[in-house]
């Protein structure tokens, strides 16, 4: 009997030092975890918490901090590989997780943030190679080596674009060979800059009509406008004029671009041009930084041109009797061809 006894006791003894070892060992893998998760190093957290889990089996602690540190490690590793969606999928279910340790959360939160930032970069910087595309297939390609330009600057101050290299060095060395090729095939259309205030133009009637320069303060462009007409005063933002005698006007001004968006086209402005006139249109062209339409309403002749650039957009308008055109046909032509637009920011 005494043999017996002894020998239960013995066993005892063994069951419970057995217990306390795996309790041990329970304990120090979830503190280790925990301390890689202090340390970001998730994939060494899960490996602890798979330990505690083998040694405590379905224990609720080890079980949602596992999780927690898979979803760690996957988000970490799908940034690193610019797959943002995946990050951030996996990044919610660790935010969103009651049981979170809060400094886990913390820094979840914050690395989403930067995923939502850096999204926005790419995505961005994306539309405006898709624009870019776009002019380049159109044949605009002054415009398409500005945005290119800007891309060019975007790239080289954030390592994230990285990746786009190539891409960007191919569009740009098509867009100069473009540019090069139009150079060599077309002569360059030169302003006409008079630099009197008494040039003259003929009329149909024969009769020459003197012009006198106007210079915008504010924004910088130009133009020789007949002398005689009446002057509007000045708006208070200097952003332009108004000339007119009883039957012509002119109206010219500036203004800035890529303030609604900051990636505006001067296809853009075309096209909201052309869908807010309701006459039928007598004229129209679009070039890579300025656009013309003319058309008649109310009797009345009305000619816009309008210059684009990354910075300022400046636009003239002349208004006069279509039953006048003879008479200020050439002079429209005259102001188109000596208008200089504004280059200033």
């Amino acid at each position: 009997m005494i043999k017996k006894g002894l020998s239960l006791t013995v066993i005892l003894l063994c069951l419970f030092v057995l217990a306390s070892c795996s309790n041990d060992g329970y304990q120090d893998a979830l503190d280790k975890g925990i301390e890689y998760l202090g340390k970001r190093d998730y994939h060494q957290a899960a490996i602890q918490f798979e330990l505690a889990l083998k040694e405590k089996k379905r224990d609720e602690d080890a079980s949602a901090y596992l999780d927690q540190a898979n979803h760690m490690d996957t988000a970490v590793t799908a940034y690193e590989e610019k797959e943002f969606d995946t990050s951030l999928e996996s990044l919610n279910a660790v935010i969103t997780n009651k049981s979170t340790l809060n400094t886990l959360q913390t820094e979840a939160k914050k690395l989403k943030e930067e995923i939502l930032a850096d999204q926005e970069t790419t995505s961005s910087f994306e539309d405006t190679m898709k624009i870019v595309k776009e002019l380049i297939e159109k044949e605009s390609y002054s415009l398409a080596q500005k945005k290119l330009q800007l891309l060019e600057k975007s790239f080289e101050s954030d390592n994230l674009l990285s990746s786009y290299q190539s891409e960007l060095t191919k569009l740009t060395e098509q867009v100069d060979l473009a540019l090069k090729d139009q150079e060599e095939t077309q002569p360059e259309e030169k302003k006409v800059k008079k630099t009197e205030d008494k040039k003259t133009v003929e009329k149909a009637d024969g009769q020459k009509t003197a012009y006198q320069l106007y210079q915008n303060g504010r924004y910088g462009f130009s133009m020789y406008y007949p002398k005689g007409l009446n002057m509007d005063t000045p708006p208070t933002n200097g952003d332009g004029a108004r000339f007119y005698n009883e039957e012509f006007e002119i109206t010219a001004f500036a203004s800035h671009t890529n303030i609604i968006n900051d990636e505006e086209t001067i296809e853009m402005y075309y096209e909201d041009d052309l869908k807010s006139i309701t006459e039928e249109i007598a004229y129209q062209r679009l070039t890579d930084d300025w656009y013309v339409i003319s058309y008649e309403e109310n009797r009345k002749i009305i000619y816009k041109r309008y210059y684009f650039n990354d910075q300022v957009g400046t636009t003239f308008i002349i208004t006069y009797p279509a039953s006048e055109q003879e008479k200020y046909g050439a002079i429209t032509s005259h102001i188109a061809e000596t208008f200089i637009p504004s280059t200033n920011s």
